[in-house]
């Protein structure tokens, strides 16, 4: 999780997901905004994508021992399972 708190406190950037290249994008923008009357902050929320390292991922589970490789195989079995109920409960309708 990423923040870039203003000198206020006020929360100007917040991310579920630490890109760098991101949070830079994002200073430059905040940077260039103009500071007069004219202009005034307003709050977005937007959804990005990603690029998943399933092969990283999964090294950072075995790094973290037998316990997280296993509760990440339940994690995945239930959503499969989850998945699949959904699943059915569309066709039943």
């Amino acid at each position: 999780m990423s923040w870039v708190i203003g000198r206020g406190g006020v929360i100007l950037y917040k991310a579920m997901w630490t890109s760098a290249a991101r949070i830079g994008a994002f200073l430059e923008r905040f940077q260039a905004q103009p500071i007069d009357l004219r202009h005034a902050p307003f709050h977005t929320e937007q959804l990005e994508i990603r690029r998943r390292d399933s092969d990283a991922f999964a090294r950072g589970l075995e790094r973290n021992g037998p316990r997280a490789v296993a509760e990440f195989a339940r994690a995945e079995e239930y959503w499969k399972e989850r998945a699949r109920a959904a699943a059915r409960a569309r066709r039943s309708r």
